[in-house]
């Protein structure tokens, strides 16, 4: 089955079996290898991509689902500004997350911090509680998210 769909900002298509998940489709058609696969059952958080610009597991997608659809993976978000954020607050926290759950941990704080008020505690441990990953001290993480939140404020993208 041929699908058409934007990948990373580019128009793509793929001929595979319409079942085969997102997840095998980047890795193996795409070799996008920073989208992670751990669990195939969506619990992780390693294989997180956006679609249509909210956090899904690629895992638990199947390609025929994403025809026409944008798909942004970590490797097409790491040149952005919003990356940068995120980023950069890691740094600064000391919490840059491992191999296995940066993707995931990325596009949560993103879709976490994307146009509203300041994150609460709660809800950043609610976030990180998604991602069973230990590497990231959950005080350090919480305090990058908090970074993270403001280095977005101090650029403007926040909605008043």
């Amino acid at each position: 089955m041929k699908i058409d769909f934007i990948l990373n900002r580019k128009d793509v298509k793929v001929d595979c079996p319409p079942e085969k998940r997102l997840i095998d489709v980047i890795r193996e058609d795409f070799k996008l290898m920073m989208t992670k696969n751990s669990c195939y059952r969506g619990e992780c958080g390693s294989c997180i991509v956006q679609i249509e610009g909210a956090p899904v597991p690629a895992c638990q997608v199947p390609i025929f689902s994403i025809r026409n659809k944008q798909i942004l993976t970590i490797e097409g978000f790491s040149g952005t500004e919003k990356y940068l954020d995120i980023i950069t607050a890691f740094k600064e926290a000391n919490c840059m997350p491992c191999p296995f759950c940066f993707a995931g941990k990325v596009f949560s704080v993103d879709s976490l911090i994307d146009g509203r008020r300041s994150p609460s505690t709660t809800e950043i441990m609610s976030l990180l509680s998604e991602h069973p990953c230990e590497c990231t001290p959950t005080s350090r993480f919480i305090e990058g998210v908090k970074i993270a939140y403001q280095n977005r404020e101090i650029r403007g993208e926040l909605l008043k």
